[in-house]
């Protein structure tokens, strides 16, 4: 067993140094949005008046502390920045696309918790958002409502980071962001690939103390929790990490202890937080705007 994985680690290393990693990243690029829709839902997203329990998207998913698209105070509400391209999504209704799980989240009890009838009468008694809608769509529906809050979470793409760049043959890694990402390669890269860098895959988490109220539904025989492999774009800015966790050097020793049964020497998570900040994207202020 040990021999199968010192040649596994082996294997894994020499990818990155024959330029092999074309089919596990792919560079993230800004997807097309529709300006005014997303302006329109950014409105939305703030907006507590949709919900019946007075609270908005942005309750639990931050933009406007620290621009981290996560709630601040709990672990596993998961980051919305780069969400365009998340491959998987786990829910109460099963796994979904990506219009499909906002209208869960719009209508579910345990998020907005919106309806069709509150939705369309807020719109039909609000000049302003009346207006906006017949402006950018020629009527008020939920799907319009849903495909509003579409177009703004599209435009909260965070592009250019320095493994894009790297990726593209613009720049080079230090010494320390390349050991780095060969480590990551030989260690991570099994769940943690694609433009996301995860979100393709599911793992199993034990829950802390806190968190043993976790939804049966993602419970596994043997008392671990089903959770989707999260994205790791903008890692440095999405705190908290796995359950509850808010120091990211702590995160990773716990989930290569925990998943990997490794160990990291204090230099092997050097290396792995200076890749780690390379994956920090742009929100440009050309975006904002929009």
């Amino acid at each position: 067993m040990r021999s199968k994985r010192v040649l596994s680690c082996f294997i894994f290393s020499l990818v990155p140094l024959l330029g092999l990693c074309g089919n596990l990243f792919t560079p993230l690029e800004m997807p097309k949005y529709d300006p005014q829709k997303a302006r329109l839902g950014a409105k939305i997203f703030t907006d507590v008046r949709f919900s019946r329990k007075g609270r908005s998207c942005e309750s639990c998913h931050n933009f406007y502390l620290n621009d981290s698209g996560a709630s601040v105070r709990d672990g596993r509400v998961p980051t919305l920045i780069n969400s365009y391209y998340f491959d998987r999504y786990l829910g109460d209704y099963n796994f979904a696309g990506f219009e499909a799980r906002i209208a869960v989240s719009v209508f579910s009890e345990n998020e907005l918790d919106a309806s069709e009838d509150r939705i369309l009468e807020l719109i039909r008694k609000n000049l302003a958002y009346k207006q906006a809608f017949e402006s950018a769509y020629g009527e008020a529906n939920t799907a319009n409502f849903i495909d509003a809050l579409k177009e703004f979470l599209k435009s909260k793409t965070a592009i250019n980071s320095k493994f894009d760049r790297f990726l593209r043959g613009e720049v080079k890694l230090n010494d320390a962001e390349y050991n780095g990402y060969v480590l990551f390669v030989r260690l991570c890269s099994a769940c943690h690939n694609g433009v996301s860098l995860g979100t393709g895959s599911f793992t199993k988490i034990r829950p802390s103390v806190e968190e043993e109220d976790a939804p049966r539904h993602r419970l596994t025989s043997d008392g671990f929790e089903l959770r989707r492999v999260p994205s790791l774009r903008n890692i440095t800015q999405t705190a908290p990490y796995v359950n509850g966790q808010t120091d990211l050097r702590l995160a990773v020793r716990q989930i290569a202890k925990d998943l990997l049964k490794y160990d990291l020497s204090d230099g092997e998570l050097d290396a792995l937080m200076s890749f780690l900040a390379t994956l920090k994207g742009e929100m440009t202020e050309a975006q904002d705007e929009r």
